[in-house]
């Protein structure tokens, strides 16, 4: 199922925070001296907009190179094999290398290496806040830019519903690159984060901004993934009407993950530790709902059970939610979808 562009910008925008220049990279592990024999690499793909590669590559920054530059003396991180230095190379470039745009307001780190749990396996997700008008510009050239830091990649691809995407270097090293519009930035938005840089010093006024952890904290009300729960859950009736079999039993994992969001917002918890990491951000009864979930595979009508399991465990939390937080329960959208399950397959869900 395809998400509709007017639910994927309800989760683009969120409460502006305005935008002192301040480095943290000292906060950073120390990064080995890791450059390759041959540091020689081809620029990345240009495009009309005048991108060249090397450390003063986009527009905004001072002394940009001319198209066609080759620059040299730029570590590659692709080589590398031992411990996390090809991780701790793109932190250190992303540190170095970004704020020299002017247009780059901010620098930081999410993920496991904002939260202390990175190990030579991890993601390196950077983001950047950047001013309004440049929004564009990075929505177009992301790509280039995660280049900047990575050297080449073998794939890179955007992700749905945000400005930028990840890259996959030739050893495979995963970066994620995202950019927020400083109209969209929202500096809590994370559970954890780790500052390279803050021009002004008011993105992150305290610095660092500590995990939680999956330590309870205060419940909050998840709007779009209640929303999306509903949405996702109607359109059983139309894949299975047309027997796709596959495409439903996909279906379970996507109204599942909309319940794992409802049971990290019981707790208070945000999560940014990655797809990979669960386990912590959920207490034993949240773990023993979701591992008892019922098996699904290509039949129907185990496709329907599973599903009528998740939609109420979904009901009886979201309702007791909605009351804890004093936010409204859609009422409405919930029977439609209700009386619509009903009406075609003759069983109850709630």
């Amino acid at each position: 199922m395809v998400l509709p562009d007017h639910l994927r910008e309800r989760f683009r925008a969120v409460p502006a925070i305005q935008g002192k220049g301040r480095f943290h990279a000292a906060t950073l592990a120390p990064t080995p001296d890791i450059s390759p024999p041959h540091t020689h690499r081809t620029p990345p793909h240009t495009r009309n907009t005048p991108y060249v590669a090397g450390p003063n590559a986009w527009p905004g920054r001072r002394g940009a190179r001319t198209p066609g530059d080759v620059t040299a003396g730029t570590p590659t991180v692709g080589w590398m094999t031992a411990g996390d230095e090809q991780q701790q190379a793109v932190i250190k470039r992303a540190a170095e290398v970004l704020p020299a745009d002017e247009r780059v307001l901010g620098v930081y780190l999410i993920g496991s290496y904002a939260t202390g749990a990175a190990d030579r396996f991890s993601d390196v997700d950077v983001h950047l806040v950047v001013t309004d008008d440049s929004t564009e510009w990075y929505a177009e050239h992301w790509d280039d830019v995660l280049r900047e830091l990575t050297g080449p990649t073998v794939w890179a691809d955007r992700l749905p519903g945000l400005i930028g995407g990840l890259g996959i270097t030739p050893n495979w090293l995963h970066v994620d690159l995202i950019i927020h519009p400083l109209a969209g930035f929202d500096r809590f938005q994370y559970d954890g984060v780790k500052v390279l840089f803050d021009r002004d010093g008011t993105l992150f006024p305290e610095g660092d901004i500590e995990p939680k952890g999956g330590r309870p904290a205060e419940p909050y009300w998840p709007a779009g993934a209640v929303h999306l729960f509903f949405y996702f859950l109607g359109n059983l009736v139309t894949v299975l009407g047309r027997d796709e079999r596959v495409v439903g039993n996909q279906g379970v994992g996507v109204v599942r993950d909309q319940l794992v969001t409802l049971m990290l917002a019981e707790r208070g918890v945000r999560r940014t530790s990655g797809a990979k990491r669960l386990n912590a951000l959920l207490s034993e009864e949240q773990r023993a709902t979701l591992e008892a979930v019922p098996a699904a595979g290509s039949d129907p009508a185990d496709i329907i059970a599973a599903n009528r399991y998740i939609c109420r465990e979904f009901i009886t939390r979201g309702t007791a939610l909605a009351e804890r937080t004093g936010n409204p329960w859609p009422t409405a959208f919930v029977d439609a979808t209700l009386k619509h399950l009903h009406n075609h397959f003759g069983t109850d869900f709630a």
